[in-house]
C-alpha cells in the first residue's frame, strides 16, 4: 500500500497519470478508481502521457493512436467512476480485472461500513481495508490523498502533513510520496517520507509538463 499526497492543484492526478502510463509500458494491468475527475478525463490524461501528446492535440491524435492503443493498452487499462462507491466494490474491481497496480483517487472519499466516533478512526479503517485489497489481490494499491494546510507552500512534504489523520493512515502504508511545489512552478519535489520497500527516504526534483502529464 502506497500513499501519494499533495496540496490541491499541485499535480497529484498528473503524477498518477504519468505513473499509470509507465506501468502500462511495462505490461502491467492498471486500474484507476476515479472520484475526482471523470473516468473519461483521466483516461485522456493517461493516454497523453503514454503517447507524449499535447492535451490540445489529443482529440486530433486519436485516429493515429488507435492501433497502438488496441495492441498495448486496451486490455490492460481499467478506469471506473466511483462517486458513492464503497471499499468492497473496489475490492471486487481489482479481483475481476486482475489488476497489478490500482490507483484510488481519492481513497479518503470512499465509503466504508461501521460506526466511528472520530474521522481519523474511519480513515484508519479505510486504509486497513485498502491494504487488505493489496494483499488479497497481489497488487500494488496507490491511495491518493490531500495534504493538510501545514503543507501549503512547502517543497518537502512529510507524512505528518497528511490531511484528516493522526497516524492511522501513515501507519498502514509501506511507502508514502509527498508532492511539493519547488521554487520554480514547473518543478515538483517528490519526497519519500516513509519507505519500507528499500529504506530510501530522499527526494527528487522533477520537471512537470502539465500539458502532457509527464515528469522528467
Amino acid at each position: 500500500l502506497g500513499i501519494i499526497f499533495a496540496r490541491p492543484e499541485s499535480g497529484k492526478s498528473s503524477f498518477c497519470a504519468f505513473l499509470s502510463a509507465e506501468a502500462l509500458r511495462r505490461g502491467h494491468r492498471v486500474g484507476y478508481i476515479m472520484n475526482e475527475e471523470t473516468a473519461k478525463r483521466m483516461k485522456a490524461r493517461i493516454l497523453t502521457a503514454y503517447f507524449n501528446v499535447h492535451k490540445d492535440n489529443y482529440e486530433d491524435s486519436l485516429e493515429e493512436m488507435k492501433e497502438v492503443y488496441k495492441r498495448e493498452i486496451e486490455e490492460k487499462l481499467y478506469i471506473m467512476d466511483s462517486v458513492g462507491s464503497d471499499i468492497a466494490e473496489i475490492d471486487q474491481f481489482a479481483k475481476l480485472n486482475k489488476i497489478d497496480i490500482l490507483f484510488v483517487d481519492q481513497l479518503d472519499k470512499v465509503k466504508i461500513g461501521g460506526e466511528f466516533s472520530r474521522g481519523d478512526e474511519r480513515l484508519k479503517e479505510l486504509y486497513v481495508n485498502a491494504r487488505e485489497i493489496a494483499k488479497r489481490n497481489f497488487c500494488m494499491v496507490w491511495a491518493v490523498s490531500q495534504a493538510s494546510y501545514d503543507a501549503h507552500g512547502r517543497q518537502l512534504l512529510d507524512f505528518a502533513m497528511l490531511d484528516g489523520s493522526k497516524t492511522g493512515k501513515a501507519g498502514e502504508a509501506d511507502i508514502i510520496v509527498g508532492i511539493g511545489v519547488a521554487e520554480h512552478e514547473e518543478f515538483r519535489t517528490i519526497k519519500f517520507s516513509k519507505n519500507k520497500i528499500n529504506g530510501w527516504h530522499g527526494s527528487l526534483v522533477l520537471r512537470r509538463d502539465g500539458d502532457r502529464d509527464i515528469f522528467s
